[in-house]
């Protein structure tokens, strides 16, 4: 690897991009260059036209973009947290009906190398909505802007939860990572009122009992499942403060599941820790970065902290 090559790859890792599994250099320059196009393409095309359909069911509009000094008060707490800045990435405040509850999301599609983030209307002109910020929300779909190179969720809300106010919320946010966690949570809730009902009007054997182990159970599931994807974060972060990695956040953001897995048991010091980081780089791009960025003393004497929250990264 070239010395322009390297600079480039630490550039993109700081402003987001993060080399997919197995992904090789060459494979992520082209990966890359696609997604900043593409990106940049709609941008010009929001100015000229003054709206875009996006996915076929969704329309933004120029007015609506969520300002430039907003996501750069989020990039630097990505920045602080994990080593990120994200700029490329449109943000839109939506005007269209939405559920009473909802604060925003992520639109992403891989195929096209798109994505884009939508916000309710509401934080357009108000910081705070129900128990979310507007900051918040940002920077949540942020991290799932950088993580979904990763092509996993068992871990995808855990880190977008980290950068939650609430000690709660980055707690329990794990909890529900499929569309189904959230149905099989509430349905068994539902069913408890219309089996008293049925009990009292027309089946007075009906054994009610049952369908309270039926809304408790999933909960159960649910919390244990979340405990022990913490405690594999935990027990991997302890080991990378043992042996002296400063950024220990960035680096566990951007690992897999099983390479956290892999470091969970891990009980040397920090000389053994750069070696086995070493031999990941042989075969990972993204550990070739992460080793240059996070682990590598060298590359991290000559770092700026803080050099990638500029309009240039």
């Amino acid at each position: 690897m070239t010395a322009d090559q390297k600079a480039e790859l630490l550039r993109l890792d700081s402003a987001g991009f993060l080399p997919a599994p197995g992904e090789n250099r060459e494979e992520f320059f082209i990966r890359t260059g696609e997604i900043i196009r593409v990106h940049k393409e709609f941008d010009e095309r929001i100015e000229q036209v003054g709206s875009a359909d996006v996915f076929d069911f969704v329309t933004v509009r120029s007015s609506d973009k969520i300002a430039p000094e907003l996501v750069d008060d989020v990039a630097r707490q990505t920045w602080e947290l994990y080593g990120f800045a994200v700029r490329h990435v449109p943000g839109f405040y939506l005007t269209k009906a939405v559920g009473l509850l909802w604060g925003g999301c992520m639109l992403s599609d891989p195929d096209e190398n798109f994505s884009i983030m939508l916000l309710r209307n509401a934080f357009k002109n108000h910081r705070r909505f129900l128990s979310y910020t507007r900051d918040e929300l940002l920077a949540h779909e942020l991290c799932h802007s950088v993580r979904q190179s990763l092509c996993e969720i068992t871990l995808e809300e855990y880190f977008a939860y980290q950068t939650a106010k609430s000690p709660l919320r980055r707690y329990l946010g794990n909890c529900f990572i499929r569309d189904v966690d959230a149905l099989l949570f509430v349905i068994p809730m539902l069913l408890l009122p219309v089996a008293e009902v049925l009990k009292a009007l027309v089946f007075p054997g009906l054994p009610v009992w049952a369908f309270w182990i039926l809304a408790v159970i999933y909960p159960v599931f649910l919390l244990v499942r979340n405990w022990h994807s913490r405690r594999i974060v935990n027990r991997v972060r302890s080991v990378l403060k043992r042996c002296n990695v400063r950024q220990a956040e960035a680096v566990l953001f951007r690992s897999t599941l099983a390479e956290l897995k892999t470091l969970v048991g891990f009980d040397g010091g920090a000389e053994e820790f750069r070696r086995w980081a070493a031999a990941q780089a042989e075969n990972e791009l993204r550990w070739q970065v992460i080793v240059a960025r996070f682990i590598d003393e060298d590359e991290l004497d000559m770092q700026e902290k803080g050099a990638c929250c500029n309009e240039d990264s």
